[in-house]
């Protein structure tokens, strides 16, 4: 199973309205350190907010980033960077009334011989609870439900290597207007053992003359180890220079490391 949460990673707490059911799951994001061989502890709130009880089913999940940064979360697996094996949970399953919050307690037993960063994530599925006065639902009735995760983002500390290149850059197809600029997409992939928050910008030169500079967007810069991801920049002045030959020096910064790709093309 495999699912996909279109969610902003700096958003704190997660909260889903679906039907009548209204909930968050806080803290949304963990980011934490560890050792190896220690035992980490975490708490996590669930709290109900609509009008009706809930039954939930708690589950620990494999975490990992799509190249757009979209969180994907699956079963838990022995995948590399993979923590949802060496965690525990206080409880798997419990009901929830309305107005009311329940803590969930995470354990994690830090693996040994791991180095570099530990994901995962403890997902929350919801579905409603039939009150004594609902009729027995028929086989055509479907029930709603709703899913939140909280990510867990870690790391053992000082075991980790941080290295990305860059894969693949291009730029799309002309004509380019204000409503459709110049766009240039470069994907950066992680080749290091732990995560990294890349961020960066583009130089664009005719020869020795700068002609902008554009910033690369790709929200949070997040990659884990293994993944990639794309950062794209808009050039909104390029008919502006119809004809000329441009060098595009692309420059992605990270912590202990700097990357540049060359790109040269025409403006038509």
């Amino acid at each position: 199973m495999k699912l996909l949460f279109k969610i902003a990673l700096l958003l704190l707490p997660f909260s889903v309205f679906a039907g009548m059911m209204n909930f968050t799951v806080s803290p949304a994001i963990v980011k934490f350190e560890t050792v190896q061989g220690s035992v980490k502890a975490f708490d996590l709130n669930f709290f109900n907010q609509g009008k009706d009880s809930l039954q939930i089913v708690v589950e620990v999940m494999d975490l990992t980033l799509d190249a757009h940064g979209v969180p994907v979360i699956t079963n838990a697996s022995k995948k590399s960077h993979q923590w949802a094996r060496y965690v525990e949970l206080s409880k798997d399953s419990f009901k929830v009334d309305a107005s009311e919050s329940k803590s969930v307690h995470v354990t994690l037993k830090t693996p040994r011989g791991k180095l570099g960063g530990g994901y995962f994530a403890i997902s929350f599925n919801a579905t409603e609870v039939a009150s004594k006065k609902t009729r027995k639902p028929s086989q055509n009735t479907m029930s709603i439900g709703g899913q939140l995760p909280s990510l867990f983002i870690g790391e053992i500390s000082r075991t980790g290597t941080r290295k990305a290149v860059v894969t693949s850059a291009n730029i799309n197809k002309a004509p380019y207007t204000s409503e459709h600029p110049l766009k240039l997409r470069y994907l950066v992939k992680n080749i290091g053992t732990t995560h990294i928050n890349v961020d960066g910008d583009i130089l664009l030169r005719d020869g020795k003359k700068v002609l902008d500079r554009v910033r690369l967007e790709s929200g949070s810069g997040l990659i884990l180890p293994e993944g990639s991801r794309y950062f794209t920049g808009s050039w909104q002045k390029a008919n502006n220079h119809t004809g000329k030959k441009v060098l595009a020096e692309a420059r992605f910064s990270y912590p202990s490391g700097r990357l540049i790709k060359k790109l040269e093309f025409s403006v038509p």
